[in-house]
């Protein structure tokens, strides 16, 4: 691959065609690395996506940071802005599907990404850098460009298979801290 937008065309075509078998075994190995690291996860302040289509499943992820006794943070869209805002998920059944189709809270407990402890990524396909490529809108970049202190850490949830050698990164590219997909727990720090 040769570019970004190529890679981005490839692994969104690959995502799509992934059976729901294989994407229910994903979400339980991702689950189960996890609770193995659950120490990591239990009682912090995390922001997390609400998956959509063939995305790493998140929403019984966020079942699990729940029980952990975590702080569970969506983020919210704001009309013409590439900024999202962090809002927290008060009751489970606290959401609303916006313009896209991507279940968002209804809170109004909104956090700065700074007071965050963990901040959990989608992606299209990473690199063991620690870069990814998104869906291309730069939402995350813009809204984590000004993470201060390596706080919180940045982890991108994935399959394995989207793992590239080279992601492209550019100069606004956020990078991650760490990678959990279906199979491995990649630390970039």
């Amino acid at each position: 691959m040769s570019s970004k937008s190529e890679l981005r065309k490839k692994y969104i075509k690959i995502r799509k065609e992934i059976p729901h078998d294989l994407l229910m075994e994903a979400e339980a190995s991702l689950l189960d690395l996890v609770q193995s690291n659950s120490q990591l996860f239990q009682n912090k302040r995390i922001a997390c996506y609400s998956s959509i289509e063939n995305e790493m499943p998140t929403h019984s992820l966020i079942e699990l940071f729940l029980d952990m006794k975590s702080d569970i943070y969506l983020p919210k869209m704001i009309e013409g802005s590439k900024i999202l805002q962090f809002k927290q998920l008060e009751t489970r059944e606290a959401l609303k599907e916006n313009s896209l189709g991507i279940l968002e809270p209804t809170s109004n407990k909104e956090i700065d990404p700074n007071d965050l402890e963990i901040i959990l990524l989608p992606c299209v396909c990473f690199d063991e850098m620690g870069y990814r490529v998104g869906m291309g809108k730069g939402y995350y970049d813009y809204s984590l460009a000004n993470i201060e202190n390596s706080n919180p850490k940045l982890i991108i949830l994935a399959y394995d298979f989207q793992k590239v050698e080279h992601s492209f990164p550019e100069k606004f590219d956020v990078k991650a801290d760490a990678c959990i997909t279906d199979k491995k727990f990649y630390k970039f720090y």
